[in-house]
């Protein structure tokens, strides 16, 4: 009789043990909590850019010709010639700032007594044409670039001789480049 009491008890023990887990495999599963899935979107909208010189965002045309220049043919320049052109940068429909460069090249092919000005008095001659003028426009803003040039009478009469007898009628070119690069942004401060 007593190992069919321990039998039974071992028994009685078993299930208990077995009631146990499945209890704690039930409750486990059933147990309540809560659970809450939010779902958002990202976006990202570009600032636009626009940048144009003289109007033109490929290309535009500047004359050097002096209308007060006495005794010389319409629309030609000769020693004794001065005047300016204006650059008219725009960044109005940009919004981002603009650093701009001017820059000037083959202007070998001018009359070497031809000169550029940074002011209307001549008393700041251009010397470097990779930088001609530089600077920045705020977004949505526009700047104008005054160059003034003149062709003194006080040059070389040689070297003036020399241009006005190997001028053909056709313009000596020269290019001018404007080029506008998005102003670097600042660090914004951490919080």
């Amino acid at each position: 009789m007593a190992t069919q009491k321990k039998s039974y008890a071992a028994r009685l023990g078993v299930l208990a043990v077995a009631l146990s887990l499945v209890t704690a495999c039930l409750l486990g599963g059933t147990m309540a909590k809560y659970v809450t899935e939010v779902t958002g979107t990202g976006s990202a909208t570009v600032a636009k850019w626009s940048f144009k010189a003289n109007g033109g965002t490929e290309s535009f045309d500047v004359a050097l010709t002096d209308a007060t220049q006495a005794g010389v043919a319409a629309n030609k320049i000769a020693p004794g010639a001065k005047g300016s052109f204006d650059i008219d940068m725009s960044a109005a429909d940009s919004e981002v700032g603009v650093d701009y460069t001017i820059a000037f090249s083959g202007t070998d092919n001018l009359p070497t007594g031809l000169k550029f000005y940074s002011d209307a008095a001549g008393n700041t001659v251009i010397t470097e044409f990779d930088a001609v003028s530089t600077g920045t426009i705020a977004a949505a803003g526009t700047k104008k670039e005054t160059i003034y040039w003149s062709w003194p009478t006080t040059g070389s009469d040689v070297n003036d001789t020399a241009a006005g007898t190997a001028a053909d009628g056709a313009a000596k070119t020269f290019t001018i480049k404007v080029t506008g690069t998005q102003q670097k942004p600042t660090a914004t401060p951490a919080p």
